[in-house]
């Protein structure tokens, strides 16, 4: 089963502007983002971006967790 948590950022941090929203996959590890027209995005972040964002959601004061699949 895969896993999937929104988030959304809510500092501004380099190449990344705060209020950005992202689905982070547990079971893969992929990140999409949520584009303007509030749909997600085609294809994941790349690795490194990605494991920055996963790096970020440990620390409430960067990640806000909107909604999640999990009970």
């Amino acid at each position: 089963m895969n896993q999937r948590r929104k988030f959304k950022l809510l500092k501004d941090v380099p190449f990344l502007p705060k209020g950005t929203e992202y689905i982070m996959y547990d079971s893969t590890g992929f990140v999409h983002w949520i584009t303007g027209d509030g749909k997600e995005s085609e294809y994941p972040l790349r690795a490194g971006l990605a494991g920055y964002l996963w790096l970020l959601c440990t620390d409430k004061k960067y990640m806000e967790l909107i909604e999640s699949d999990y009970e």
